[in-house]
Protein backbone atom coordinates (compact mmCIF):
# COMPACT_ATOMS: atom_id res chain seq x y z
CA UNK A 1 0.00 0.00 0.00
CA UNK A 2 1.13 3.66 -0.15
CA UNK A 3 1.57 6.49 2.51
CA UNK A 4 0.65 9.92 2.04
CA UNK A 5 3.85 10.72 -0.19
CA UNK A 6 2.55 7.89 -2.73
CA UNK A 7 5.23 5.33 -1.95
CA UNK A 8 4.73 1.77 -2.14
CA UNK A 9 5.77 -0.59 0.32
CA UNK A 10 6.05 -4.38 -0.63
CA UNK A 11 7.54 -7.34 1.44
CA UNK A 12 9.70 -10.40 1.16
CA UNK A 13 10.87 -13.60 3.09
CA UNK A 14 12.76 -16.50 2.06
CA UNK A 15 14.29 -20.08 3.34
CA UNK A 16 11.60 -20.41 5.63
CA UNK A 17 12.45 -23.87 6.34
CA UNK A 18 9.72 -24.93 8.43
CA UNK A 19 7.83 -28.18 9.51
CA UNK A 20 9.88 -31.11 11.24
CA UNK A 21 12.28 -32.12 9.16
CA UNK A 22 13.88 -28.21 9.14
CA UNK A 23 17.54 -27.26 10.70
CA UNK A 24 15.51 -25.30 14.20
CA UNK A 25 11.71 -26.02 13.21
CA UNK A 26 10.26 -24.78 16.52
CA UNK A 27 11.96 -21.28 16.01
CA UNK A 28 11.66 -21.43 12.37
CA UNK A 29 7.52 -21.91 12.64
CA UNK A 30 8.06 -18.91 15.44
CA UNK A 31 10.12 -16.69 13.27
CA UNK A 32 7.21 -16.84 10.30
CA UNK A 33 4.40 -16.34 12.97
CA UNK A 34 6.84 -12.95 14.09
CA UNK A 35 7.38 -11.83 10.33
CA UNK A 36 3.83 -12.07 9.35
CA UNK A 37 2.47 -10.62 12.08
CA UNK A 38 5.08 -7.71 12.04
CA UNK A 39 4.34 -7.19 8.53
CA UNK A 40 0.56 -6.84 8.72
CA UNK A 41 0.97 -4.33 11.57
CA UNK A 42 2.80 -1.79 9.51
CA UNK A 43 1.24 1.35 8.36
CA UNK A 44 1.62 1.59 5.75
CA UNK A 45 0.92 -1.92 5.22
CA UNK A 46 3.27 -3.70 2.60
CA UNK A 47 0.87 -4.57 -0.65
CA UNK A 48 2.20 -8.14 -0.38
CA UNK A 49 4.81 -10.20 0.50
CA UNK A 50 7.17 -12.43 -1.80
CA UNK A 51 7.93 -15.48 -0.65
CA UNK A 52 10.74 -16.50 -2.50
CA UNK A 53 11.36 -20.92 -1.85
CA UNK A 54 12.56 -23.07 0.49
CA UNK A 55 9.45 -22.46 2.22
CA UNK A 56 9.66 -26.13 4.12
CA UNK A 57 13.31 -28.67 3.96
CA UNK A 58 12.30 -32.19 3.39
CA UNK A 59 9.88 -31.67 0.34
CA UNK A 60 7.25 -33.87 2.57
CA UNK A 61 3.50 -32.89 2.43
CA UNK A 62 3.10 -32.15 5.86
CA UNK A 63 5.75 -29.13 5.98
CA UNK A 64 3.89 -27.87 3.16
CA UNK A 65 0.50 -27.69 5.10
CA UNK A 66 2.65 -26.53 7.96
CA UNK A 67 3.65 -23.58 5.80
CA UNK A 68 0.08 -23.34 4.45
CA UNK A 69 -1.56 -23.29 7.73
CA UNK A 70 0.74 -20.11 8.99
CA UNK A 71 0.75 -18.33 5.78
CA UNK A 72 -2.83 -18.62 5.76
CA UNK A 73 -3.20 -16.49 9.66
CA UNK A 74 -1.35 -13.75 7.30
CA UNK A 75 -3.37 -10.09 6.71
CA UNK A 76 -1.23 -9.73 4.56
CA UNK A 77 -1.37 -11.47 1.09
CA UNK A 78 1.55 -14.12 0.26
CA UNK A 79 3.05 -15.29 -2.91
CA UNK A 80 5.14 -17.77 -2.72
CA UNK A 81 7.57 -19.57 -5.45
CA UNK A 82 9.23 -23.22 -4.35
CA UNK A 83 12.82 -24.53 -5.02
CA UNK A 84 14.22 -27.53 -4.39
CA UNK A 85 13.78 -28.03 -0.70
CA UNK A 86 10.07 -27.89 -1.56
CA UNK A 87 9.88 -30.28 -3.81
CA UNK A 88 12.71 -32.98 -3.69
CA UNK A 89 11.07 -35.21 -0.90
CA UNK A 90 7.12 -36.74 -1.47
CA UNK A 91 5.24 -33.66 -2.14
CA UNK A 92 4.65 -33.46 -5.71
CA UNK A 93 3.61 -30.74 -7.81
CA UNK A 94 0.04 -31.39 -7.62
CA UNK A 95 0.52 -31.02 -3.68
CA UNK A 96 2.54 -27.69 -4.24
CA UNK A 97 -0.40 -26.27 -6.58
CA UNK A 98 -2.77 -26.71 -3.60
CA UNK A 99 -1.04 -25.46 -0.68
CA UNK A 100 0.88 -23.37 -1.95
CA UNK A 101 0.14 -22.15 -5.50
CA UNK A 102 1.58 -22.15 -9.47
CA UNK A 103 4.83 -22.26 -9.83
CA UNK A 104 4.65 -19.43 -11.92
CA UNK A 105 2.66 -16.51 -10.76
CA UNK A 106 2.07 -12.65 -12.15
CA UNK A 107 1.46 -10.62 -9.08
CA UNK A 108 -0.15 -7.16 -8.81
CA UNK A 109 1.37 -4.61 -6.44
CA UNK A 110 0.26 -1.43 -7.24
CA UNK A 111 2.76 0.48 -9.22
CA UNK A 112 5.26 -2.42 -9.52
CA UNK A 113 4.54 -5.47 -11.24
CA UNK A 114 6.07 -8.75 -9.67
CA UNK A 115 6.71 -12.28 -11.94
CA UNK A 116 7.92 -15.46 -9.24
CA UNK A 117 8.95 -18.02 -10.96
CA UNK A 118 10.72 -21.50 -10.69
CA UNK A 119 14.45 -21.62 -11.01
CA UNK A 120 15.38 -24.93 -9.72
CA UNK A 121 15.08 -27.79 -12.02
CA UNK A 122 15.35 -31.39 -10.97
CA UNK A 123 17.71 -33.72 -13.55
CA UNK A 124 18.47 -37.12 -14.09
CA UNK A 125 20.55 -36.76 -11.55
CA UNK A 126 18.57 -36.06 -8.86
CA UNK A 127 20.26 -33.01 -8.11
CA UNK A 128 18.47 -29.61 -8.53
CA UNK A 129 20.66 -27.14 -10.59
CA UNK A 130 19.36 -23.24 -11.21
CA UNK A 131 18.26 -22.92 -14.97
CA UNK A 132 16.24 -20.75 -17.45
CA UNK A 133 14.50 -23.42 -18.58
CA UNK A 134 11.95 -23.65 -21.85
CA UNK A 135 9.06 -23.35 -20.13
CA UNK A 136 10.19 -20.64 -17.82
CA UNK A 137 11.89 -18.57 -20.64
CA UNK A 138 8.57 -18.78 -22.76
CA UNK A 139 6.31 -17.46 -19.44
CA UNK A 140 8.81 -14.80 -18.64
CA UNK A 141 9.06 -13.35 -21.46
CA UNK A 142 5.34 -13.50 -22.29
CA UNK A 143 4.41 -11.67 -18.80
CA UNK A 144 7.85 -9.45 -19.55
CA UNK A 145 6.42 -7.89 -23.18
CA UNK A 146 2.83 -7.69 -21.34
CA UNK A 147 4.49 -5.43 -18.69
CA UNK A 148 6.24 -3.08 -21.05
CA UNK A 149 6.66 0.72 -19.74
CA UNK A 150 5.66 -0.80 -16.39
CA UNK A 151 7.76 -1.15 -13.29
CA UNK A 152 9.34 -4.49 -12.44
CA UNK A 153 10.81 -6.86 -10.35
CA UNK A 154 11.60 -10.60 -11.30
CA UNK A 155 11.32 -12.97 -7.71
CA UNK A 156 12.99 -16.51 -7.97
CA UNK A 157 15.41 -18.54 -5.47
CA UNK A 158 18.94 -18.32 -6.31
CA UNK A 159 20.71 -15.25 -6.93
CA UNK A 160 23.46 -14.99 -9.88
CA UNK A 161 26.75 -14.19 -9.12
CA UNK A 162 29.60 -14.63 -11.82
CA UNK A 163 33.26 -15.21 -10.00
CA UNK A 164 36.32 -16.04 -12.27
CA UNK A 165 34.45 -16.24 -15.28
CA UNK A 166 31.52 -18.75 -13.97
CA UNK A 167 28.61 -18.94 -12.18
CA UNK A 168 28.41 -19.28 -8.84
CA UNK A 169 26.46 -22.27 -6.56
CA UNK A 170 23.66 -23.70 -8.42
CA UNK A 171 23.98 -21.12 -11.82
CA UNK A 172 27.26 -23.36 -12.37
CA UNK A 173 27.14 -24.04 -16.33
CA UNK A 174 24.28 -23.08 -16.66
CA UNK A 175 22.63 -20.35 -19.05
CA UNK A 176 22.43 -17.75 -16.51
CA UNK A 177 23.52 -14.80 -18.87
CA UNK A 178 20.50 -15.72 -21.08
CA UNK A 179 18.32 -15.08 -17.90
CA UNK A 180 20.12 -11.69 -17.41
CA UNK A 181 19.83 -10.37 -20.86
CA UNK A 182 16.20 -10.78 -21.06
CA UNK A 183 15.78 -8.90 -17.49
CA UNK A 184 18.14 -6.22 -19.04
CA UNK A 185 16.07 -6.01 -22.39
CA UNK A 186 12.80 -5.49 -20.45
CA UNK A 187 14.18 -3.31 -18.08
CA UNK A 188 13.49 -5.21 -14.62
CA UNK A 189 14.42 -3.18 -11.67
CA UNK A 190 15.96 -6.01 -9.90
CA UNK A 191 15.82 -9.64 -9.50
CA UNK A 192 14.82 -10.29 -5.62
CA UNK A 193 16.40 -13.71 -4.06
CA UNK A 194 17.17 -15.72 -1.21
CA UNK A 195 18.96 -19.62 -0.90
CA UNK A 196 22.69 -18.28 0.53
CA UNK A 197 20.73 -17.59 3.59
CA UNK A 198 22.78 -14.09 3.54
CA UNK A 199 21.88 -10.64 2.85
CA UNK A 200 23.71 -8.82 -0.14
CA UNK A 201 23.63 -6.38 -3.14
CA UNK A 202 24.98 -6.77 -6.50
CA UNK A 203 24.87 -6.17 -10.23
CA UNK A 204 24.93 -9.27 -12.50
CA UNK A 205 25.65 -7.98 -16.06
CA UNK A 206 24.50 -5.00 -15.43
CA UNK A 207 20.89 -6.47 -13.66
CA UNK A 208 20.50 -5.14 -10.27
CA UNK A 209 20.50 -8.11 -7.75
CA UNK A 210 19.06 -8.26 -4.32
CA UNK A 211 19.64 -11.26 -1.57
CA UNK A 212 17.84 -11.52 1.27
CA UNK A 213 18.53 -13.73 4.37
CA UNK A 214 16.81 -16.62 6.00
CA UNK A 215 13.66 -16.18 7.54
CA UNK A 216 14.51 -19.71 9.92
CA UNK A 217 17.72 -17.46 11.16
CA UNK A 218 20.47 -20.01 9.85
CA UNK A 219 23.54 -19.80 7.79
CA UNK A 220 24.31 -23.10 6.25
CA UNK A 221 28.05 -24.03 5.67
CA UNK A 222 28.59 -27.82 5.22
CA UNK A 223 31.61 -27.69 7.71
CA UNK A 224 31.45 -30.37 10.44
CA UNK A 225 31.13 -30.61 12.82
CA UNK A 226 28.12 -28.02 13.19
CA UNK A 227 27.40 -27.43 9.62
CA UNK A 228 26.20 -23.94 10.01
CA UNK A 229 25.36 -21.25 12.28
CA UNK A 230 22.52 -19.14 13.71
CA UNK A 231 22.30 -16.13 12.63
CA UNK A 232 19.08 -13.01 13.01
CA UNK A 233 16.22 -14.24 11.34
CA UNK A 234 14.71 -11.57 9.53
CA UNK A 235 12.60 -9.99 6.70
CA UNK A 236 12.87 -6.91 4.17
CA UNK A 237 11.07 -4.38 3.22
CA UNK A 238 10.68 -2.48 -0.19
CA UNK A 239 9.64 0.66 -1.10
CA UNK A 240 9.05 2.03 -4.60
CA UNK A 241 8.76 5.79 -6.14
CA UNK A 242 8.63 7.80 -8.71
CA UNK A 243 11.35 4.57 -10.47
CA UNK A 244 13.23 4.06 -7.56
CA UNK A 245 13.54 0.85 -5.52
CA UNK A 246 14.95 1.03 -2.25
CA UNK A 247 15.19 -1.85 0.49
CA UNK A 248 15.85 -2.74 4.26
CA UNK A 249 16.67 -5.83 5.86
CA UNK A 250 14.71 -6.36 9.13
CA UNK A 251 16.07 -8.04 11.75
CA UNK A 252 14.25 -10.69 13.70
CA UNK A 253 15.40 -12.21 17.28
CA UNK A 254 16.08 -16.20 18.25
CA UNK A 255 12.87 -16.01 20.37
CA UNK A 256 9.25 -17.03 19.15
CA UNK A 257 7.17 -14.00 19.36
CA UNK A 258 10.33 -11.46 20.20
CA UNK A 259 12.49 -8.69 17.86
CA UNK A 260 13.73 -5.52 18.82
CA UNK A 261 11.37 -2.81 19.07
CA UNK A 262 14.67 -0.33 17.27
CA UNK A 263 17.13 -1.54 15.35
CA UNK A 264 20.45 0.27 12.86
CA UNK A 265 22.62 -1.52 10.89
CA UNK A 266 25.93 -0.14 8.55
CA UNK A 267 24.68 -1.67 5.17
CA UNK A 268 27.70 0.08 2.83
CA UNK A 269 30.80 1.39 3.06
CA UNK A 270 31.90 2.88 0.05
CA UNK A 271 30.74 0.07 -2.43
CA UNK A 272 31.16 -2.72 -0.30
CA UNK A 273 27.97 -4.45 1.17
CA UNK A 274 28.52 -5.05 4.78
CA UNK A 275 26.93 -8.85 4.73
CA UNK A 276 23.99 -10.47 7.09
CA UNK A 277 22.53 -10.98 8.80
CA UNK A 278 24.07 -10.64 12.35
CA UNK A 279 26.84 -11.70 13.22
CA UNK A 280 28.12 -12.24 9.66
CA UNK A 281 29.85 -9.45 8.38
CA UNK A 282 31.91 -8.32 5.21
CA UNK A 283 34.53 -6.35 6.63
CA UNK A 284 35.95 -3.17 4.02
CA UNK A 285 39.20 -2.15 2.81
CA UNK A 286 38.98 1.37 3.09
CA UNK A 287 41.33 4.36 1.25
CA UNK A 288 40.54 7.87 0.88
CA UNK A 289 37.04 8.90 1.79
CA UNK A 290 34.29 7.04 1.64
CA UNK A 291 30.63 6.73 2.26
CA UNK A 292 28.72 5.25 5.02
CA UNK A 293 25.29 4.43 4.31
CA UNK A 294 23.13 3.34 7.72
CA UNK A 295 19.57 1.90 7.48
CA UNK A 296 17.25 2.28 10.76
CA UNK A 297 13.97 1.01 12.27
CA UNK A 298 11.83 2.00 15.17
CA UNK A 299 8.69 -0.24 15.49
CA UNK A 300 5.80 2.13 15.90
CA UNK A 301 7.93 5.63 15.60
CA UNK A 302 10.55 7.16 14.52
CA UNK A 303 14.52 7.40 14.17
CA UNK A 304 15.10 10.76 15.52
CA UNK A 305 19.20 10.50 15.54
CA UNK A 306 21.82 8.11 14.44
CA UNK A 307 25.70 8.79 15.24
CA UNK A 308 28.53 7.21 13.58
CA UNK A 309 31.94 6.72 15.52
CA UNK A 310 35.14 4.77 15.18
CA UNK A 311 37.31 6.17 17.99
CA UNK A 312 36.21 5.55 21.44
CA UNK A 313 33.95 8.51 23.02
CA UNK A 314 33.76 10.41 19.91
CA UNK A 315 30.29 10.28 18.05
CA UNK A 316 29.51 12.33 15.32
CA UNK A 317 25.97 12.59 13.40
CA UNK A 318 24.76 10.97 10.33
CA UNK A 319 22.13 12.74 7.58
CA UNK A 320 18.94 11.34 6.93
CA UNK A 321 18.56 11.12 3.32
CA UNK A 322 15.16 9.02 3.32
CA UNK A 323 12.52 8.62 5.73
CA UNK A 324 9.82 5.70 5.72
CA UNK A 325 8.88 2.70 7.27
CA UNK A 326 12.87 2.75 7.85
CA UNK A 327 15.22 5.90 7.16
CA UNK A 328 18.50 6.01 5.80
CA UNK A 329 21.42 7.83 6.91
CA UNK A 330 24.69 8.98 5.66
CA UNK A 331 27.88 10.23 6.38
CA UNK A 332 31.57 10.78 5.54
CA UNK A 333 34.33 8.40 6.97
CA UNK A 334 37.62 10.10 6.11
CA UNK A 335 40.72 7.04 6.20
CA UNK A 336 43.00 9.81 6.54
CA UNK A 337 42.27 10.04 10.25
CA UNK A 338 43.09 7.31 10.62
CA UNK A 339 46.35 5.25 10.98
CA UNK A 340 47.09 2.33 8.66
CA UNK A 341 46.12 -0.71 8.96
CA UNK A 342 44.12 -0.94 11.91
CA UNK A 343 41.62 -2.77 12.68
CA UNK A 344 39.26 -0.35 13.39
CA UNK A 345 35.52 -0.99 14.78
CA UNK A 346 33.36 1.07 12.71
CA UNK A 347 29.84 1.81 14.91
CA UNK A 348 26.52 3.02 14.52
CA UNK A 349 24.07 3.65 16.96
CA UNK A 350 20.22 4.83 17.33
CA UNK A 351 19.84 7.27 19.84
CA UNK A 352 16.89 6.89 21.98
CA UNK A 353 15.78 5.16 25.40
CA UNK A 354 16.01 1.44 26.42
CA UNK A 355 14.39 -0.50 23.61
CA UNK A 356 14.36 2.80 21.43
CA UNK A 357 18.31 2.27 21.15
CA UNK A 358 19.98 0.11 18.92
CA UNK A 359 23.82 -0.43 17.85
CA UNK A 360 25.95 -2.04 15.19
CA UNK A 361 29.49 -2.24 14.33
CA UNK A 362 31.70 -3.49 11.69
CA UNK A 363 35.17 -3.86 11.39
CA UNK A 364 37.38 -1.81 9.19
CA UNK A 365 41.06 -1.86 7.46
CA UNK A 366 43.02 1.04 6.71
CA UNK A 367 44.81 0.88 3.65
CA UNK A 368 48.02 3.73 2.76
CA UNK A 369 46.99 6.27 1.20
CA UNK A 370 46.54 6.42 -2.15
CA UNK A 371 47.02 2.41 -1.97
CA UNK A 372 45.70 0.67 -5.36
CA UNK A 373 43.87 -1.23 -6.69
CA UNK A 374 40.23 0.22 -5.04
CA UNK A 375 37.22 0.47 -6.77
CA UNK A 376 35.29 3.80 -7.25
CA UNK A 377 33.52 3.83 -3.85
CA UNK A 378 37.15 3.86 -2.27
CA UNK A 379 36.51 0.22 -0.72
CA UNK A 380 37.57 -3.51 -1.65
CA UNK A 381 35.88 -6.18 0.01
CA UNK A 382 37.23 -8.59 2.33
CA UNK A 383 36.22 -12.37 3.47
CA UNK A 384 33.02 -12.89 5.11
CA UNK A 385 33.32 -13.57 9.13
CA UNK A 386 31.51 -13.31 12.12
CA UNK A 387 31.62 -10.56 14.43
CA UNK A 388 29.88 -8.71 17.22
CA UNK A 389 30.75 -6.22 19.85
CA UNK A 390 31.26 -7.82 23.36
CA UNK A 391 29.66 -3.94 24.95
CA UNK A 392 28.18 -1.60 23.85
CA UNK A 393 30.99 1.88 22.42
CA UNK A 394 30.98 4.56 25.28
CA UNK A 395 30.48 8.18 25.39
CA UNK A 396 28.11 10.96 24.35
Amino acid sequence: MSDASGRMYFAQISDLHVGKYGMNPLEASGNLRWALGEIGGLQPRPAGILATADLVCGGRREELEVYAELAGESETPVYASVANHDRWGEADDAAVLELVGPLRQRVDLGPVTALLWDDTLRVEDGSWPARLGEEQREWLTQELEASRGQAVVVAHHVPMLAIDEEWHDKWRGSNAPEALKLFREYGVLATITGHWHRCGEWSSQGVRVINTGALCGWQYTGIVPHWGFPTLPGYRLFCYEEGELRTFWRDGSYWQGQAPDAQVTIEKIGGVHTGGPRPQVRPPMVAGSVKVTAKAFVRGGRAEAVEWSWRRGEWRGMTRIFDGLWSEWECELDGREMRPWGPYSLAVRLRGEGRDRAVDAVPVMVAERDAAPFCAEGALPGAEQLWTLFYPPEGD
